[in-house]
């Protein structure tokens, strides 16, 4: 911190060292990384406290991981409920137990208890941005009320919206129109009834249907469930889904019920088109992308937060350190961190994955075919050695039983 504060000591007094447009997940968490490291922030969004937001809805294993090195995990997960075991089935029966560790919340809820987090230290600013120029020197920022903030560093964590990149010069590539269409909604069992397992994922049953799986998973007291299908959302079968259901899902899976048991949908379905795309024209000097503003992820690989972490990590541990060590936020920084293999790694498995899962799921060529009963031989081999150890009846144990909050397994 003593090089990055004699370099900056030069500067006008109103010149923070970073200023992030976008409170959502990935700008908040670098907000919360960069001020802990003694570093001046200001952080924008329009919203003073997140809005619902149908995104990510729970955290795997790696998301936890990511955010437990950044030192964030217990004070963002503290009382949420975490399960370390998924049933998954198929065509009515169950195929395999897998171990896991997942944390069921909603996005919105994940945003505000990182905004919680927030160190005094950062200038947390409400406001919609209109205008922004950037350069290897200082970077400034307009809002609509006429106020303006200034950096030595801009980044630019505004999700899906592209006004902003635009005006900096910077580009969208679409990989993919419309190449997902995710469903989230609320499942109830009958009176006097409980769902069986904590968290459940029912795949697809045939190529022709387009869906991924179901992932069934409880938020609170609430079972949660997020369907992913490479569908297009202007087709009847759409409406059907907005309309009833539980019908238009069991007429696609019907053996869902035989594993799940009798369910009802009690309100609105929400619904999210998903267009794959990637940024262009991004080397630019005092202004960097990370999250949704770089790229996007394909739902049902459910990458988007692993990726976000990875960019938040990677420019905030360790370019930003670098960068305000010496004057100047010239292209040659900026490029440092888009030229980082840990994080191309993760922009290009990332999109990988988003291809073969669409594949996978649609394809019904002779090769895929063959890909998909490998799979499945594969995953009957992993099930018959789970049943031979007595491992599977101890996880299918487990996972009858509710967990309690922020604990493992059992309640």
């Amino acid at each position: 911190m003593s090089a990055m504060a004699n370099s900056a000591s030069s500067c006008p007094s109103d010149l923070a060292d970073v200023v992030i447009i976008g409170a959502g997940f990935s700008g908040t968490i670098a907000a919360i990384v960069l001020a802990r490291s003694g570093y001046s922030v200001s952080l924008i969004d329009r919203h003073k406290v997140y809005p619902p937001d149908f995104r990510a809805e729970h955290l795997d294993e790696v998301q936890s991981e990511g955010l437990s090195r950044l030192g964030l995990l217990d004070g963002m997960m503290a009382g949420v409920p975490c399960v370390d075991h998924v049933a998954c089935a198929r065509y009515g029966r169950f195929l395999e137990i897998k171990r896991t560790r997942n944390y069921g919340i909603t996005y919105a809820s994940m945003v505000n208890a990182a905004r919680r987090l927030l160190p005094a230290t950062v200038n947390n600013i409400t406001g919609r941005v209109v205008d922004i120029s950037t350069g290897p020197e200082e970077q400034r920022v307009l809002l609509a009320d006429g106020r303006s903030f200034h950096g030595r560093l801009l980044v630019l964590a505004s999700g899906l919206g592209y006004a902003l990149c635009r005006r900096a010069g910077i580009e969208r590539r679409i990989l993919r129109e419309a190449h997902s269409l995710t469903f989230g909604f609320d499942m109830m069992p009958p009176e006097g009834r409980e769902f069986p397992y904590p968290f459940y994922v029912y795949l697809g049953e045939r190529p022709q249907d387009r869906i991924d799986y179901l992932a069934a998973f409880y938020i609170g007291d609430t079972m949660r469930a997020n369907l992913f299908t490479y569908r297009d959302y202007r087709e009847p079968w759409t409406r059907q889904m907005l309309d009833q259901p539980a019908e238009a899902l069991l007429r696609l899976l019907p053996g869902l019920g035989r594993t799940l048991g009798p369910f009802r949908v009690p309100g609105a379905v929400q619904v999210r088109a998903m267009d794959l795309y990637v940024s262009e024209q991004y080397r630019r000097p005092g202004v960097v992308l990370i999250g949704d503003a770089f790229q996007t992820s394909c739902p049902a690989a459910g990458l988007g937060v692993t990726r976000l972490l990875t960019d938040v990590e990677r420019l905030c541990t360790v370019h930003v350190p670098r960068w305000m060590a010496t004057p100047g936020m010239g292209v040659e920084k900026i490029a440092a961190f888009y030229d980082d293999r840990v994080k191309q790694e993760s922009d290009r498995h990332a999109r990988h994955t988003a291809e073969y899962r669409r594949a996978v799921t649609t394809e019904i060529s002779l090769g895929w075919n063959l890909h998909r009963q490998r799979v499945a031989l594969q995953r009957r081999a992993r099930v018959t050695a789970a049943r031979m150890s007595g491992g599977m009846q101890d996880a299918m144990a487990r996972l009858v039983h509710r967990p309690a909050s922020g604990q493992p397994g059992a309640a």
